[in-house]
């Protein structure tokens, strides 16, 4: 398989992409990353499907070919916020737009995100993704609908880490061909996200409710691998300095923060219909949220009770509207959005401090307000 651009756009600099308005530069890259995406899987099938890699069955082909279609349909909607991270960081260095490495980075990004969604899913026991069933729940409604043997969720689950194995090991094989100091930037990304699962995991196990152990985790989990990384990637790609690079941690750092807080207050408060996740979710996981940490700190006995009840995950509806009344009883609510606009005000103070060419601020400014205002 070849990293190379579809052959349609491997001659217009990705890019083609000159004066335009922001939002169409980032649509124009983002129709490039899915171009090279829908390449870059057709190219993999190919030699499952022709027999070429492995001499296989016609039914053992058709079933590497639900592989990658289950793959196929995972990369499908998301904000695409880490492309486009990506993408302004490396205009960002000197106005030019992006090429093709950018673009493979890019990819490489999605694919990274799908298997941390995919394993994320199956880890959390989420049963919805997107607004649609969760991989692992479709494959254990394939194993039913089929008649198939064994146990069906143990099926779904299993099959789902394998479409998140195969997307993580495509990530790398197109973050090997990255120059050094990329390459670099992407081990140190990838590692971030693995540390800061665990230590999520492992707040849900303990009941942890400490407030910088909850940003901490918002840090890993979001603030680098969601903005800093991506932003760093782009600018590593176009020569940036360090200076420019370590500038990209004082605005992506908060920023990052601000878009996970987001992300547990719309768990908690969000339109499911919206969101495409179930509302209360952390709440019957137990995540060790600043949220949780707030209200923690500030209840009285009879909240502390409710709260007692945080990470069962058998919480019915009514439940979960208990506990998302202590969340506002305590102010915790309040306290996070309070949050949200400081982190997102530190972060636009960096920016307007940085070494960032001016092509790319505008588009920078709009990135904060959608990872930090979004309904979804």
């Amino acid at each position: 398989m070849t990293d190379a651009l579809p052959d349609e756009l491997a001659d217009s600099s990705v890019a083609g992409l000159t004066d335009e308005f922001p939002d169409q530069l980032t649509e124009d890259f983002d129709r490039a990353v899915d171009a090279y995406l829908r390449d870059l899987l057709a190219a993999e099938a190919k030699p499952w499907t022709d027999g070429l890699a492995v001499r296989l069955t016609d039914r053992a082909g058709d079933r590497v070919g639900e592989l990658l279609a289950d793959l196929r349909d995972s990369l499908t909607g998301g904000k695409r916020l880490r492309p486009a991270f990506c993408h302004w960081g490396f205009v960002g260095v000197d106005g030019t737009p992006p090429g093709d490495t950018a673009v493979r980075a890019a990819a490489a990004l999605e694919l990274l995100h799908t298997f941390a969604l995919v394993h994320d899913d199956v880890m959390d026991g989420s049963s919805s993704r997107r607004g649609a069933p969760a991989l692992h729940a479709t494959l254990l409604a394939r194993h039913t609908d089929r008649g198939w043997r064994g146990d069906a969720r143990r099926f779904g689950e299993g099959l789902a880490v394998l479409v998140g194995d195969l997307a993580f090991t495509l990530a790398h094989r197109i973050a090997a061909g990255l120059p050094d100091s990329a390459a670099r930037t992407w081990h140190q990304m990838c590692t971030e996200l693995v540390v800061g699962q665990h230590l999520d995991m492992l707040g849900s196990a303990t009941g942890e409710r400490d407030a910088d152990y909850a940003t901490s985790v918002a840090t890993l989990k979001s603030g680098r691998y969601t903005v800093v990384r991506p932003l760093q990637l782009g600018a590593c790609l176009a020569g940036g300095s360090g200076s420019l690079v370590a500038t990209y941690a004082e605005y992506g750092g908060p920023l990052g923060v601000a878009f996970q807080l987001r992300d547990d207050l719309l768990g908690a408060f969000g339109d499911s219909a919206a969101t495409g996740k179930p509302v209360g979710e952390d709440l019957r996981e137990g995540r060790p949220t600043l949220l949780l940490a707030v209200a923690a700190e500030r209840a009285g006995p009879a909240d502390r009770r409710l709260l007692d009840r945080v990470g069962d995950p058998d919480l019915d509806e009514g439940e979960v509207a208990a506990l998302t009344g202590v969340l506002r009883r305590t102010g915790a609510d309040v306290e996070v959005e309070q949050q949200v606009k400081l982190a997102v005000d530190r972060a636009l103070l960096a920016l307007e401090r940085a070494p960032v060419h001016p092509r790319a601020v505008p588009a920078l400014r709009a990135l904060a307000e959608e990872a930090a205002w979004r309904q979804r």
